[in-house]
């Protein structure tokens, strides 16, 4: 009896402590999270970044033209559908220790030195990543799966029609002797069989001499 009170009680204070974790935090609090964390400054870097690139695939377009993509209004549309992702991701609560670990001087240097401190390890991670490539397919040279260009080898038929020449077909011209189509010699018409002669009359008997 007193198991199944307690087990009661734990889960009715699990529930509890599960949907006090799960309320959302009001957009008063994602946005003063935003104003600690200076998301219209980081919007305005990421706007001279992109009129850079674009100066760089549109150099015929003045590059003032791009500075002012992301303005005023632009950085408070772009804060205004950021607040329901962190609403998403984020309860009240989290977004309350958020706001103190920012607002502390801990936060405030985070804040400071996270963009270059990201910007250099991004240097030394493409810089790790060329070395180990190399490093890679120098080794798959040494085994033979590439060749010296860093290529996978041809195969044997291709290999060979590579070093041979390519040779062209020869045709043979073949004269055709000029076909001339006679027209078929007309058929003589059948004369009608001539009437058969009339047997020669019988040859009368001579007469009897007289005596």
């Amino acid at each position: 009896m007193h198991s199944r009170i307690r087990l009661g009680v734990l889960s009715w204070l699990l529930v509890f402590c599960g949907a006090a974790a799960a309320v959302a935090p009001s957009e008063q609090q994602v946005r003063d999270l935003f104003k600690v964390m200076r998301v219209e400054q980081t919007l305005g870097q990421m706007n001279t970044q992109m009129a850079a690139q674009m100066r760089q695939e549109l150099p015929c377009v003045p590059t003032e033209y791009w500075q002012g993509f992301v303005d005023g209004d632009g950085a408070t549309a772009v804060a205004q559908r950021m607040v329901p992702v962190f609403q998403r991701h984020f309860s009240g609560e989290e977004i309350e220790g958020l706001l103190k670990f920012y607002r502390s001087p801990l936060g405030q240097k985070v804040l400071t030195e996270m963009p270059a401190a990201m910007a250099e390890a991004t240097q030394v991670g493409q810089q790790w990543g060329q070395e180990r490539t190399r490093t890679m397919l120098q080794e798959l040279q040494k085994k033979g799966s590439l060749d010296a260009l860093g290529r996978c080898p041809a195969a044997p038929e291709a290999a060979e029609s590579e070093t041979k020449p390519a040779t062209r077909s020869v045709k043979k011209h073949v004269r055709h002797k000029p076909v001339h189509h006679h027209k078929p010699a007309a058929k003589p018409k059948s004369r009608p069989a001539a009437a058969p002669a009339p047997a020669p009359a019988p040859a009368k008997s001579a007469a009897p001499a007289r005596p």
